[in-house]
This record gives structure tokens, sequence and C-alpha cells, in this order.
């Protein structure tokens, strides 16, 4: 990104940030991350763009998930000292930790959910990463990546509409299709991520909305799986005043606090099962059950419901975990106060 002092407004700094930036510092800087490497973050500031330490207190606390790509930090002799509020966040559950979350991206407008055709559309994962898309504050859009790989687009775009609810799904390929509508909604200003399993073509995507080769781009692999080419998330400013954070590709999304959109990705469901007989219907050999009548109508109903309680215990277990979490460290602290106190006494 050339440097610009004004591009900051454009890049989303706000009064909300200038107020808490102000309530952080008296003689530190902003920046935006567009770049994360570790440690060492690419911010890009009043001065342009440059790289910054990350100090020890913003390591990452298990619940904000640690500094990520869209983030505003203030910046005092070179190093990153605070993290300032987020408007949303994209969280995952970090992967082999039950009780921390990893951030993907921070004050974003859009998740796009990459799927690529070619293969037996897996809805069960569209709806996951729905779920966990409406609960970071952000709106997702399904995007059906290459397209021409497709036997039937049309059947492939019914499918994705299907378990998408209100969320709009856009067919979209290396060719151009779709790209058209993609760009009407990465508005000005607006910025999205994308997340997905590898050999889904976000970089490719990235590439052709940016209109130049602005991320490295790899072959699947003769197993069909996708090559990481992506390692790791950045923010690329488009053409048309939108920016976008490419991810590296996950095969899937640890849920992390999804309820509000697990409630979302299922609100047809609950509009169902309110017209149950019994308030405590199980969905099951109850009379009156209007979800077991629905089914009927439509198989896919049942697979639905399964697919929500599924998610349900998952994100069930996950909060007993944060849960016992919570209490031990509180125990901690109460025996690191006791100990402070004992050390006082005379």
């Amino acid at each position: 990104m050339p440097h610009d002092p004004r591009r900051l407004t454009a890049l989303g700094w706000n009064g909300p940030l200038e107020t808490a930036f102000a309530e952080a510092t008296t003689q530190g800087r902003r920046g935006l991350v567009i770049r994360v490497d570790g440690r060492v973050v690419t911010i890009l500031t009043d001065a342009g763009a440059q790289r910054a330490a990350l100090t020890s207190t913003l390591g990452g606390a298990p619940d904000d998930g640690g500094v990520t790509t869209g983030d505003w930090l203030v910046i005092e002799d070179e190093v990153a000292v605070h993290l300032l509020p987020r408007r949303s966040v994209l969280m995952r559950r970090a992967a082999g930790v039950a009780t921390a979350g990893q951030a993907v991206a921070a004050n974003i407008d859009l998740v796009f959910i990459t799927v690529a055709l070619g293969a037996p559309l897996k809805l069960r994962r569209i709806e996951r990463a729905l779920a966990m898309a409406w609960s970071s504050g952000a709106a997702p859009v399904v995007l059906l990546t290459k397209s021409d790989l497709s036997a039937d687009v049309d059947i492939d775009l019914r499918a994705a509409r299907s378990v998408a609810a209100s969320t709009e799904v856009i067919a979209v390929n290396a060719s151009g299709a779709g790209l058209a509508r993609l760009r009407e909604v990465l508005l000005e200003g607006l910025v999205a991520v994308l997340v997905g399993p590898s050999g889904t073509g976000k970089s490719t995507l990235v590439n052709r909305l940016a209109g130049n080769e602005a991320l490295a781009t790899g072959e699947v692999r003769s197993d069909g799986r996708g090559r990481h080419t992506t390692t790791r998330r950045e923010l690329i400013e488009l053409p048309g005043g939108g920016l976008i954070i490419d991810t590296p590709g996950t095969r899937e999304l640890g849920l992390w606090d999804a309820s509000a959109g697990i409630d979302e990705v299922f609100g047809d469901l609950t509009e169902v099962a309110a017209q149950c007989r019994f308030r405590n219907c199980k969905h099951e050999q109850e009379p009156g059950c209007a979800v077991r009548a629905a089914a009927a109508d439509d198989p896919t109903v049942l697979a639905r419901l399964e697919s929500k309680r599924k998610l349900e215990r998952e994100q069930e277990r996950l909060d007993a975990a944060r849960d016992l979490r919570a209490k031990a460290e509180q125990r901690r602290e109460l025996r690191r106060r006791a100990r402070a106190m004992r050390h006082r006494s005379p």
C-alpha cells in the first residue's frame, strides 16, 4: 500500500477508535494490522507501512484470540503496546487447544465462505461456517468457487441456498464469472475476509479482484486436496476501495462462541418447532410435532435438525470447558493473592 496520510479514515478509522486511542496514549501512533508474522506485525500508520514487534501484553488472552489482521494498535517506540476495541471479530477455536480462541480477522464487514465445486457439496460444513460468520458481527456471503467444474451450477446453487437462509450465494470462477456481483457486494470502505479449506481458490479470487498477482497461488494436489499457498493472514487493498483479507486454508473451523450464529442459521427450524403441540417437544415420537410433519414433505429437515443439535452439543461442551478454565484461573489468582498477603505480613 503506498503512503497516504488520509487513507486511515478510508480504512475504517472512526470516532470511537479516536476516543479509545486518546485514552490509551498521549504520544503513540495508530496502526492498522495488514499482516501478521508471529510476534511481528506489518501495520499501516500515518507515516506509511512499517513492521512492529508485539509487546508481551499483546500475547493474546484465551478469549480475545490475540492480535490479528484488521486490528488497530497503539504503537510506541516502534512497538505495538495496546489493542484498540474491535467492532467485529471472526473467532475460531485454536487448533489443539480446547479452551483457547484464535482471532481470524478483526473489524470486518463481510465473511466470504469459499466452497469449491466439482465435488458433492458439504452442506453441514457450510452451516458450521455460517454459524461462525454470523457470530462474528459481520455478514456472511457463500462463494461457490470453481463453478466451471460443476456438473450443474444451478443445482449446486439451490443446494447451498437451502441451508443459507437469507445469506447470498454467488457462483464464481477464475475466468471471471460472478466477479461483477462480488465487486458490487464489496463496496468501497468495506472489509471482507475469505475463509475455507485449501484449494478453494481464495488467493486466485483475491488476484482477480485486485487485478494483479497480489498473492501466490498453487495447483490442487492429485488427491483433490488443496495446497497451502497462503501461510499467513494478509490484508489486500482492492482497486474499487474495498479491502479483503486472505487466510490460510482450514479443513474445518472449530466453534468458539457461535450460539447466536447457530440460532441465525437454523431460524427456520426454530419457527417450525414453535408450532409443536408441546413446548418441550424433542421432535422424536411426540404427537403434534410440527418438525416431523414438515419432514414428511421435506426430508432435508431432519438432516438440518441433526446438524443443529450437533453444533449445539459442541458449543455446550466448549462452554463447559471454558467455565472450568475460568474457575481454575480464579483459584490460581486467589492463591497468588494469598501468598502475596503472607509475604507482606510482619
